[in-house]
């Protein structure tokens, strides 16, 4: 397989990204080595990488912050290697913003370590219990975050490494909504609480994630398990349809991420 046939697998991804994992296969394949990512990629992404390695010989493992994380670090390593022997250079941590005053959220936590300048891939999922944040990163980036981070809003905060026995599953909120379609923008008014031409401008504003990747059409139809991220409001999964109104609308059950 050579380059342009490998990028070809990842056609709606970022190109950059893609092409740092076709460098991290040849250094694999030149060294005889594990490499580990410097970067969390989207699931669309190493799963898809997961079903095409065996090309090379090479074998993936990734690594989240917890077992349902989207987000992962790779590590690519030959198949004769022990995988038990992996040492990604990661850190769990906690950003404990404890306050009797206000009750901040998932985008307050990510917010806040983006403003230090650091991009979004560079950190893994983000899980918000009781004011405090906890993540995954490398731990290049763990020592910005700890050294530059002082305060999330107005609110003083103490930022320290974890085990990951210390990391809190995932929280999950069920809901019903009754929907025309499973048309996108329907879809995306109904979860929201907002008018139907508010959601078409965040869906072509790109601002509407569907499985790991921006969905700009309106009329896409989203299939049941599909996770729906819409930045800055929160991320859903299109859990089940279970019935029709007396005026035909679709009872359709959905998964907020709390």
């Amino acid at each position: 397989m050579n380059k342009i046939n490998f990028l070809k697998n990842f056609e709606n991804e970022d190109e950059f990204l893609i092409a740092n994992l076709w460098n991290d296969i040849n250094l694999v394949l030149e060294i005889n080595f594990p490499v580990y990512s410097e970067i969390f990629f989207s699931a669309n992404i190493w799963k898809k990488l997961s079903t095409i390695i065996s090309y090379f010989n090479l074998d993936i493992e990734s690594f989240g912050l917890t077992n349902l994380s989207e987000k992962r670090l790779i590590a690519i390593y030959p198949k004769s290697f022990d995988k038990r022997a992996l040492l990604p250079d990661i850190v769990y941590f906690k950003i404990d913003a404890t306050n009797r005053f206000k009750t901040l959220e998932h985008r307050d936590f990510l917010g806040a370590i983006t403003s230090l300048g650091l991009k979004r891939e560079l950190l893994g999922d983000i899980i918000v219990e009781e004011n405090c944040g906890f993540g995954i990163t490398t731990k290049k980036i763990y020592n910005i975050i700890s050294t530059s981070l002082i305060k999330i809003n107005t609110i003083p905060i103490k930022i320290k490494e974890v085990d990951i026995s210390e990391i809190p599953m995932p929280k999950f909120k069920e809901f019903h909504k009754n929907i025309s379609s499973l048309r996108l923008d329907n879809i995306v008014s109904a979860i929201t609480n907002l008018a139907r031409s508010t959601a078409v401008n965040l869906i072509e504003q790109g601002e509407v994630i569907i499985n790991s990747n921006v969905e700009k059409s309106k009329n896409k139809l989203i299939e049941l398990g599909a996770t729906i991220t819409i930045r800055k409001k929160g991320k859903f999964i299109l859990k089940e349809i279970i019935g029709e109104t007396k005026k035909e609308r679709l009872k359709v059950i959905f998964i907020e991420y709390k």
